[in-house]
């Protein structure tokens, strides 16, 4: 996904901050049974390695083990609150008609 730099937070204690409060995250992998997402509860155990280190559990009989066992990177995402906002609730639209949803 494109983040414009403006956008970008690299600092690790917004980031911590962020996944202490919303720890459910939704692992993405892409291993023998093909690209999937699972939603995982996760613990940042931040004083781990260099930039923290997260910590979950899956039964081991699960599809996702299988995924894991490569060694293959993953991604992660932690969401926060969050909502759609329609171009219509922006006085500007009415005037200009160039507001896009957010």
């Amino acid at each position: 996904m494109y983040v414009p730099p403006h956008f970008v937070e690299a600092r690790a204690e917004v980031l911590h901050h962020l996944i202490e409060k919303n720890p459910l995250g939704t692992l993405f992998t892409n291993g023998k049974s093909g690209f999937d997402a699972n939603h995982i509860p996760f613990e940042l155990h931040a004083h781990e390695g260099q930039q923290g280190v997260l910590h979950s559990h899956v039964a081991g009989t699960s599809p996702i083990c299988q995924d894991l066992a490569t060694g293959d990177e993953v991604l992660i995402d932690f969401r926060a609150a969050d909502a759609y906002i329609a171009p219509n609730w922006y006085p500007s639209k009415v005037e200009s008609k160039k507001q896009v949803p957010s």
